[in-house]
């Protein structure tokens, strides 16, 4: 299990959309965001799929984040936000 796009950028200091397109059948997915200290700033909704939500994602400092999904913490990506 494994994100599409495992690395993602965004503007900083600005909201932005995640559009996820969860293709798993029968299976929970969602989008978790972490600060570089491991905080949780963004935790998305879950999706069992097939199905599709668009995340809205309030402002972020600029950096570097990591993302993964809360009932499968191996699928991991990267966010950058500049």
């Amino acid at each position: 299990m494994q994100y599409v796009e495992a690395s993602l950028n965004a503007p900083a200091g600005q909201p932005f959309q995640i559009n996820f397109d969860n293709q798993d059948s029968g299976i929970p997915h969602n989008v978790q965001i972490k600060d570089g200290s491991s905080q949780m700033v963004f935790t998305g909704d879950t999706v069992t799929g097939p199905g599709k939500i668009t995340y809205n994602v309030p402002a972020l400092a600029a950096g570097t984040y990591k993302f993964n999904c809360k009932w499968h913490p191996n699928m991991v990506g990267d966010l950058t936000t500049k």
